[in-house]
This record gives C-alpha cells, structure tokens and sequence, in this order.
C-alpha cells in the first residue's frame, strides 16, 4: 500500500496536524527539522524516502500549502520519522535524543549573504504570512456556511432509512473479522491547495473497492463513514480516517480499511475519482425531498458562497507560494548543499544502523 497523506490543513481557522502522534510513539525516532525555506528540508526528505523505499514501506506527508514538497517521511518498519518542525507545524521534542532530535539545518547557511537580502527576506516573510492569514480567514468563513448546510442535512435526514442502508452496508463490507487491533488513525487525505480541493489519490491504489458517496449536504456520508469506522474497530480492523477541512474537522470525509481492501470517500474526492473499482452510491435519497425544496433557497446561497471562498482561498494561497519561493531562493544562494548532503548520508546510515537493533 503506497501511502501518502497531508500533514495538515487549515480546518476553522485553525492549522490542525495529527503527526504529533508519531511524536509521541516511544518507539519511533523522530529527526525534526528546523530551517528556513529554501534550506534543503523537503529535498532531504525525499532522498531518504528513495533510498529505503526499495525495501520498507514508506508514509510521505506532504504539504497543503505547496503539494510539491514533503513535510514528513515516517518508515515504520525501521521506527524512523523525519519532519519538518517549523512553522505552522512547530513540532518539540518530548524526550530529545532518546526519541527525538533536532536537526539545525541553520548550521549550513552563510549569514553574509543572508544579510544582503535581508529586506528583501523581511518583507517577503511578511507578506507571505498575510497572505496565509488571509486564505485562513476565507477558509475559516467557507467552513462556517458549510456547518450550516451540514444542520439543513441534519433537519432532514430519513434517519430510520439511513440506519436501515448502513445495517446492510456493514453486514455486507464487515463480514469477517479483522487481525488488526482495531485502531482508529486520522489521516488527511484531501486538503484545500493552491490547486483547489486535492485528494491523494494514490493512496487508495491498493484497494479493491472504493465507494464515492454523493452527498451534497455532507450529514449522511459522516454518519455512514462513523457508523462502518466504529463496526470494524469492533470487529477488530485498523481504519483510517480522513477529517472534513471544510467542517471544522466535525466530520468525516473518507474512510479507508487497508485490510478489508475497501474505502469510502466523499466530496470533491467522490466527483474526480477514476478507480478501477469505483462503486457509486447516491446519498441523497436519505433526505427528505419535500423539506429540502423547502430549503432550497439557502442551500443555493451556501453553494454559491461556498465556491468563491474556496475559490479565494486557493488563490490567495497560490499568491503566498510564490511569494514563498522569492524567500527560498534567498535561502537557496546561501546555502551549503555539500554539507547538508553529508547531514543526509549521516541520517540514512543511523536509520540503517537502528534497524540492526529493531
């Protein structure tokens, strides 16, 4: 199974990250990263990545801000994790150097030539960072109309008809137990990017059967995806769950079962996906037609309202990763590669050194 996840996401407002949990596994050495953009993080993740990923199963998290770099690399065969620890995802070692250790990639920069394009950083980093507040503030507004839409699904769900389909849902998906010891993991499958909603598609490669709901109101696909995640915990699975970044992370929009072989997914994810074996099912019956004409006005604005913050959001962001980038390559110019190459190779051979000790 090829997995790869977002790190985090701006969910009411608030940046949310579950990967203080591999912080906090005892048994996993965590490397967290401290340095300016531009400074070779990304790129040193992705190296370690490639030189085990041959012969270990890797979990890359990326990042929402700018899909093309890696913010985390876990190896869970060799309890070896390497993040990035800065802002928003300042990560602090619980016990440094027994499980965790900072990695000061400020070490390899020249201050000379940081310091003759000093304004041109500071001014980049403030604007980046208003920027940022500014996506946060539409993301934040486009979560609160879409709480409202998820209570006009609330007032007229079919619960009994609802309850009926999840019964059999589960009778047929959870027909056999698990080896697993029925674990719950939240991890982000879809984020809000420069690009719009992205799912990582890639992730559900492995599995024999993806169910995308149709749900425009949200309220039904939460309660079937809680419904089955709590049976097959209790029949003994490990199931992954993927939080709603546009409900406050109050919800859940994707459901994954690495050993039963199925997921379920829901919103943007739902519409786009090409799977191989893609099973459709319409959510919308388990409402009540007649109340929802009746409140179809507001539904009509919380769409329309709800597109062009998005809209605006994923702009915004595409703005601060540019301006994001005039940081890095000021960065970029001072840095000493060579020796964060070595810090690389250093990383790599105490990972393959710890996997002697496993």
């Amino acid at each position: 199974m090829s997995e790869v996840y977002f790190l985090g996401a701006v969910s009411g407002g608030v940046f949310r990250t579950e990967f203080e949990k591999v912080i906090r596994d005892r048994g996993c050495f965590t490397y967290i990263l401290k340095g300016g953009a531009g400074t070779g993080k990304s790129s040193m993740m992705k190296r370690i990545a490639e030189h085990f990923e041959n012969r270990y199963h890797i979990i890359r998290f990326i990042c929402s801000s700018d899909p093309a770099s890696l913010d985390a690399v876990v190896i869970p065969e060799l309890g070896t994790a390497v993040c990035d620890g800065t802002s928003p995802h300042v990560f602090e070692p619980l016990y440094p150097g027994v499980c965790q250790k900072y990695i000061n990639l400020g070490e390899f920069w020249d201050e000379d030539k940081l310091n003759a394009d000093r304004e041109t950083i500071i001014e980049a980093t403030d604007r980046n960072k208003s920027l940022l507040a500014r996506a946060k503030r539409f993301t934040s507004a486009a979560a609160d109309i879409c709480s409202d839409t998820f209570q006009l699904g609330v007032d007229c769900l079919l619960s009994d008809k609802l309850e009926a389909f999840i019964g059999r849902t589960e009778r047929k998906l959870l027909d056999r137990h698990g080896s697993g010891s029925g674990e719950k993991s939240l991890l982000r499958l879809t984020a809000l990017t420069e690009r719009g909603f992205l799912t990582l598609h890639e992730t559900l490669e492995s599995c024999f059967e993806v169910y995308a709901l149709k749900d425009e109101l949200f309220t039904a696909s939460d309660h079937l995806i809680s419904r089955l995640a709590d049976d097959a915990c209790a029949r003994g699975y490990d199931v992954i769950l993927s939080p709603d970044q546009m409900l406050s992370d109050a919800a859940y929009q994707h459901l994954i079962i690495p050993e039963a072989g199925f997921a379920v997914i829901s919103g943007s994810a739902a519409a786009e996906s090409t799977h191989r074996g893609l099973r459709k099912l319409n959510l919308m019956r388990f409402y009540d037609k007649g109340m929802l004409r009746e409140r179809r006005t507001r539904l009509k604005l919380d769409k329309a309202a709800v597109t062009d913050l998005v809209t605006e959001a994923a702009e915004t962001i595409r703005s601060a990763k540019a301006v994001h980038d005039e940081i890095e390559s000021c960065y970029i110019r001072a840095m000493d590669f060579s020796g964060i190459d070595a810090l690389t190779g250093q990383i790599i051979a105490e990972t393959d050194q710890r996997k002697m000790s496993l």
